[in-house]
């Protein structure tokens, strides 16, 4: 008889492997950035094995998003896109983009 599979893992693992596929990595690319076994990023995107504090961190990392994301979902689902998009931009420009979300969010807090 199968184990029952743990909510938590079901969800955790759903969210690893929609961040993967976002950024167009292969189970083999994402294990060579976590340090964890392709095999093993399959177990846990289809929910079969948790994670621990240190997989959690490394595959955070590695996906460049929040620990937070990753066990609670849409709280923090911004921040790894934020984080995502500004990697994007060349190191000698990002002060300009960085510059910009500042203002952005001081005219925000000012319209309040």
């Amino acid at each position: 008889m199968p184990r029952a599979l743990k909510n938590i893992n079901l969800e955790v693992g759903a969210r690893i492997k929609r961040q993967r596929l976002a950024q167009k990595l292969t189970r083999e690319q994402l294990a060579s950035l976590s340090g964890y076994s392709a095999n093993f990023i399959q177990e846990v995107e289809r929910g079969r094995s948790g994670l621990s504090s240190e997989s959690i961190r490394a595959f955070s990392i590695a996906l460049k998003i929040s620990c937070d994301y990753l066990l609670f979902g849409d709280m923090s689902e911004g921040y790894g896109y934020l984080l995502s998009k500004l990697d994007a931009i060349p190191q000698a420009k990002r002060k300009y983009v960085i510059e910009i979300i500042e203002a952005a969010i001081q005219c925000a807090n000012t319209q309040e």
